[in-house]
């Protein structure tokens, strides 16, 4: 087994308000967000099957409604250990905790641009280089002969 290590988060928790559409989003409806990044963890950042009334966001929805958002922290919570696990980064379980419960919006939005970084960056680095020309096979003539090379006479000049 491969042991990783642990790389820094690259978006910092406190630059919440960039994008600031991801910003208000998030503060006004943090279940879609939660969702949005949930999905893009799970599908490899493929959001094409995506809709914002997922299960992910219909169960942090439910949890909020359920016991009147004092453990909503929960779900943001779990997941930020499943992306430190998927992606390797820094942190421990209480970090994950306090970041989730101290600031829930600010951590949502830090979730959603960390996976969407990582996942492009996956993405750009398993593409496959793509065919530009230049390199072609010409199949040579039937019944012609190599030459032999030969080099070019000197002649001086008068």
């Amino acid at each position: 087994m491969t042991a990783y290590e642990k790389q820094n988060w690259h978006h910092n928790g406190s630059s919440c308000c960039r994008p600031f559409g991801t910003c208000m989003l998030t503060c006004f409806c943090p279940c879609i967000t939660y969702g949005r990044t949930r999905h893009r963890i799970k599908q490899d950042g493929d959001l094409k099957a995506y809709s914002c009334c997922n299960a992910s966001c219909m169960a942090f929805t439910g949890i909020t409604c359920l016991t009147g958002g004092t453990l909503t922290f929960i779900l943001p919570m779990i997941q930020r250990g499943d992306m430190r696990a998927k992606y390797h980064l820094a942190g421990n379980g209480c970090k994950d905790c306090l970041c989730a419960c101290c600031c829930s919006c600010c951590d949502l939005v830090q979730q959603d641009k960390e996976a969407k970084y990582w996942e492009e960056a996956k993405k750009s680095v398993n593409q496959q280089p793509q065919k530009h020309g230049g390199m072609e096979y010409k199949p040579q003539l039937q019944g012609q002969q190599y030459q032999a090379y030969q080099p070019a006479q000197y002649q001086p000049q008068h």
